[in-house]
């Protein structure tokens, strides 16, 4: 029994933001452990990876590593298919019946969690607390398009988060136009992003968040 986080989405690459995240997550909760998920199909966009499974695997590693409350889930991938976080949460809690599950998530997917499959189920199987750029306007319950009651508990889990404006598209794009990208992504991740030659030269075919 315990707080275990779960940090889903495509990682492609993880870059400075989700690790800025990660370690708020740990600073701010009771985290036993903190499991990054990558997707193996992001539910709500159409394009696939840019980066193979593997590829995306290791450099989720490489920034674990350092930490020993980080670990790294590949449970998504083995499950092959739509990843949709409603499945991952009922496999995870069916697994670990006594512990408490919170799940991460930026304000982007908090904005798009009524599309979710299954969503309410989401807000029961978890707590889901998401994090947004200070200064961040905040949305207004019915923006949301969920019950009253789950609103006003999802909006009270929101909670600053990295200040940095990044993302991985913009890494991509920089990687692709030739650009720098020192300070973006960890160090050992640009070490194996350049040492595979991901995302050099290649046009951009996007990546997802959860769903």
């Amino acid at each position: 029994m315990g707080t275990t986080a779960l940090f889903g989405g495509s990682f492609d690459p993880v870059h400075a933001g989700h690790l800025a995240v990660a370690r708020q997550v740990l600073d701010l909760f009771a985290v036993d452990r903190l499991w990054f998920i990558p997707a193996k199909i992001s539910p709500l966009k159409a394009c696939g990876m840019a980066a193979s499974d593997e590829d995306r695997l290791a450099m989720l590693r490489l920034v674990a590593a350092g930490e020993p409350r980080f670990g790294v889930s590949d449970c998504e991938l083995r499950r092959g298919g739509v990843s949709f976080t409603v499945d991952t949460l009922r496999r995870w809690r069916a697994s670990h019946p006594g512990d408490e599950l919170l799940f991460v998530a930026g304000m982007d997917s908090l904005l798009t969690l009524s599309r979710w499959r299954d969503c309410l189920a989401i807000t029961r199987l978890c707590r889901f607390v998401t994090f947004a750029r200070p200064g961040c306007e905040r949305p207004r319950p019915e923006e949301l398009g969920l019950p009253p009651d789950v609103s006003a508990k999802l909006l009270a889990d929101i909670f600053d988060g990295d200040p940095h404006d990044v993302s991985s598209s913009e890494v991509r794009a920089s990687l692709a136009a030739g650009r720098g990208v020192e300070g973006l992504v960890p160090p050992p991740v640009l070490r194996y992003i350049v040492s595979r030659g991901l995302y050099c030269g290649r046009p951009d075919r996007g990546a997802g968040g959860a769903g």
